[in-house]
């Protein structure tokens, strides 16, 4: 289901709904497109970011964050532009703008912060498999796609809260799986949802492949490997240190194709602990324990 054209009616009307979540923010464009020319410099690219002072201060904490570790601090975007690379900064911006697309949601059964902390951690883990395995090239995408796999769900609670608490009592009551529950509400789920507005977004479609199918990576129609990790490391994150390596190696024996990363149960283990140490810290660089975000205020 790779055009909206072919999506369910419910999704193609709220993804037609004339809001703020119809395109990203102007200073996401403006700063894409200078990255991917190569006449821009890094100083010109750099002054652009920073005339939104919100957006700078996220790249920059992260940036300076243990997630990249860096032995002295990154004082400018201009830099950071030179340290990371034009592509790893993209990563990052798509990440960082997104985080802050979303104020706060009006509610009451819907939990921010938890979202974004299961976002976050799914993105960290997903991460740290790929630089323990073979698939270290694609770590810095693996971070965007586990931090976006689930913004399905966040689209759903903002802009259809009536209809929260029927699919609660669906998963709850009736025992159904979370997209299970969404579809017999809805008529689509979460994962439907997240990848019709990566793509109406312009974004890779890498990360629509990582949104529509962390729930079946089998039937991904491309970047297979990538949505298998995000798969992985989405059925991981309950895990919570301190913990042994057999509770690792139980919970493993539910998710079909961990063996493909060639990684044992200890790096699996080793993993998780290094994704539950960094949460925090990425989840304050992005402005989500507050969950005020201002990328639209002057």
């Amino acid at each position: 289901m790779n055009q909206t054209t072919d999506l369910p009616p419910g999704l193609q009307a709220l993804l037609e709904d004339d809001t703020k979540l119809s395109s990203l923010p102007e200073i996401y464009i403006r700063v894409s497109e200078l990255l991917e020319s190569e006449r821009a410099t890094s100083k010109e690219i750099g002054e652009v970011v920073e005339t939104d002072p919100a957006l700078s201060s996220r790249i920059l904490k992260l940036v300076n964050s243990a997630f990249y570790g860096f032995p002295s601090t990154v004082a400018s975007i201009s830099q950071a532009i030179t340290i990371l690379g034009r592509d790893r900064l993209k990563q990052l911006l798509i990440g960082t703008v997104l985080s802050g697309v979303f104020g706060k949601i009006d509610n009451p059964l819907f939990h921010m912060e938890e979202f974004w902390r299961h976002s976050v951690k799914t993105a960290l883990l997903g991460r740290h498999l790929c630089q323990m395995s073979d698939a270290g090239e694609i770590a810095d995408v693996i971070f965007t796609a586990g931090l976006l796999h689930d913004i399905g769900r966040l689209i759903l609670a903002q802009k259809l809260p009536q209809y929260t608490a029927d699919i609660n009592s669906a998963i709850e009551d009736r025992g159904m799986p979370v997209t299970d529950a969404e579809r017999s509400v809805l008529g689509f789920d979460h994962c439907d949802a997240g990848a019709a507005f990566i793509r109406k977004w312009s974004l890779p479609e890498t990360l629509a492949q990582a949104a529509q199918y962390h729930h079946r990576p089998d039937q991904a129609e491309q970047d297979g490997e990538l949505v298998k990790v995000v798969f992985i490391a989405n059925n991981l994150v309950f895990l919570t240190p301190p913990f042994n390596t057999e509770e690792v190696g139980f919970a493993l024996e539910d998710i079909p194709g961990w063996q493909s990363l060639g990684l044992g149960e200890r790096a699996f283990a080793e993993a998780v602990e290094l994704a539950e140490d960094q949460v925090h810290e990425v989840m304050d660089s992005l402005g989500m324990l507050q969950m005020r975000i201002d990328l639209d205020e002057d």
